[in-house]
């Protein structure tokens, strides 16, 4: 099925072939797994016959950062692959990775978008909630003016994730694809230092949006915090990323069991450590981290130290880091707010020492919502927000990303600044913002566990991604995943069943129309 034009809407939608019935179409797990339900078989099929143009317009429909989602989005959508009963999940994430190698390689910018409206929005951050809101903003035809306190564009996108993971052209491609739909992005404009709230509203900006992120530092109260050799993890990522010089020495440890400490690690290895430990309050299976961060740390030579809990940090002379004293934890629990509290092992058999020149502590962030007044808070210290519209207490103030909510993920910021800028939108247009669930005109396709896999379905394992040895990969800040080739992303691609259209005939009946059975085997 082509793209088709109805109502001045452009239909992306892929099938395997002409014969597909519509009357069929269900929504598939992976795109309502999907925080923004991007249109996922769309473009996996679309990339399966060749279409990258197709494939590119369908993920930008929902997602502005297609390049940067190729790489470190926590996918979701693979978990609730329907191939995960065949053989595994299709690498949905990594398809996406190569739609925007593709998109960049062409050079592809959205032409400039007239402002329309007479109306002006102002967003905090830079980060993917901001982004996405002034992006979905611009589109409508609202001036957008977007502030922000470092002196580049992306939030933690450009200032916190590594090179190696994401590097920094990549997030430049992405914010200048914004910046040239017609967004005003305007850096080192800290709020509550370089302006305020107040001349927001004094500029003339009918609306703002708080996006700040979370850039500061949980505290970690033990003894000897203040040593030198002792350095916050946001701070040293951010230092790293943008460019500042560091040498590291000696043994490293680092306190936390969270992606940004997999990361703080990662990078301290880079930065020339002798060693470097990992040490966590958490169980192995319990760590907050992706798994995947975690084994390619492990495999690059952090060494990963769970269930401890640490009491003191060690001086020498001169008062800098000697060494960590840990006890082991014997039972950690987790309320339903997410805070934790543990019970320590007794013995001098649960005490830990470890030898440390610098100490990295990662153990959480939060945001500094003080620059608001007048905004309410949250327990957990973020802004108190409708979850549904995003609306805070002053009328006409908006929130959005981990200055809403903690922890988030990138593409759970891109959902909620999709739905800030509904939100905005309607406010605007003198309408109180709520966000009304659509009628439910389509089923979930979803499979039983007791669902026989035809035999049909051959298994076919996907392609792992092509990455440098764990030699190379830390011995650089290089891109350690090199991505896809053409033909593995066509072969990777035609392994989806395009379950939404076709499960009725694979699963239900047990068999397939000769088109798409040609497709598929």
């Amino acid at each position: 099925m082509g793209s088709a034009r109805k109502n001045g809407v452009v239909n992306l939608s892929q099938v395997h072939g002409e014969k597909c019935w519509p009357m069929v179409d269900k929504i598939s797990p992976c795109e309502e797994a999907c925080p923004i339900h991007m249109d996922i078989p769309s473009y996996v099929i679309a990339l399966s016959q060749g279409k990258i143009k197709e494939a590119i317009d369908i993920v930008r429909q929902t997602n502005p950062f297609p390049s940067i989602c190729g790489r470190v989005c926590h996918h979701p959508c693979e978990e609730a692959c329907t191939r995960s009963m065949v053989d595994r999940p299709i690498a949905i994430e990594w398809l996406k990775r190569y739609i925007g190698q593709i998109e960049q390689g062409n050079g592809n910018k959205r032409p400039r978008i007239r402002h329309r409206r007479k109306e002006r929005v102002a967003i905090i951050g830079s980060g993917p909630a901001g982004l996405t809101a002034a992006h979905d903003l611009v589109i409508k035809g609202y001036g957008v003016s977007v502030f922000e306190a470092l002196p580049v564009a992306g939030g933690m996108l450009a200032a916190g994730i590594p090179d190696f993971n994401l590097p920094k052209n990549i997030v430049k491609f992405e914010v200048d694809y914004i910046r040239a739909m017609g967004v005003e992005i305007k850096t080192n404009m800290r709020i509550g230092k370089d302006f305020s709230l107040e001349d927001i509203r004094d500029q003339g900006y009918r609306a703002v949006l708080l996006a700040t992120g979370a850039w500061k530092s949980a505290e970690l109260k033990i003894p000897g915090i203040d040593l030198k050799g002792v350095i916050q993890a946001l701070k040293f990522l951010r230092e790293v990323k943008l460019g500042e010089k560091h040498h590291i020495k000696g043994q490293v440890v680092v306190i936390g069991g969270g992606n940004v400490a997999v990361d703080a690690a990662r990078t301290a290895l880079r930065l020339g450590a002798e060693k470097v430990t990992l040490a966590c309050l958490e169980s192995r299976a319990d760590m907050p981290a992706f798994v995947w961060e975690i084994e390619k740390a492990e495999k690059e030579g952090v060494d990963i130290l769970s269930s401890l809990a640490p009491q003191k940090i060690i001086s020498k002379t001169g008062g800098k880091v000697k060494q960590v004293a840990f006890t082991r934890v014997a039972r950690l629990i987790r309320d339903k707010d997410g805070k934790l509290s543990w019970d320590l092992a007794s013995g001098e058999e649960n005490e830990v020492i470890k030898e440390a020149a610098t100490v990295i502590v990662a153990i959480g962030q939060v945001p500094d919502p003080s620059f608001a007044q007048g905004v309410d808070l949250n327990k957990a210290g973020t802004f108190e927000i409708n979850p549904e519209t995003m609306a805070t207490n002053i009328k006409g103030v908006f929130a959005a990303g981990d200055a809403a909510k903690l922890p988030g993920t990138i593409v759970e910021a891109i959902a909620a600044g999709h739905r800030a800028a509904r939100s905005i939108n309607q406010y605007l247009r003198g309408k109180v913002p709520k966000i009304t669930p659509k009628k439910k005109i389509r089923e979930v396709f979803k499979l039983g566990e007791e669902t026989v896999i035809p035999s049909f379905l051959v298994k076919k394992d996907r392609w792992d991604m092509p990455s440098l040895s764990n030699g190379d990969a830390k011995r650089s800040f290089g891109e350690t995943s090199l991505g896809y080739t053409e033909l593995q992303v066509i072969e990777e691609a035609k392994r989806c069943l395009n379950c939404r259209m076709c499960g009725n005939c694979i699963f239900d009946r047990g068999q397939l129309c000769f088109e798409t059975s040609t497709r598929l085997l």
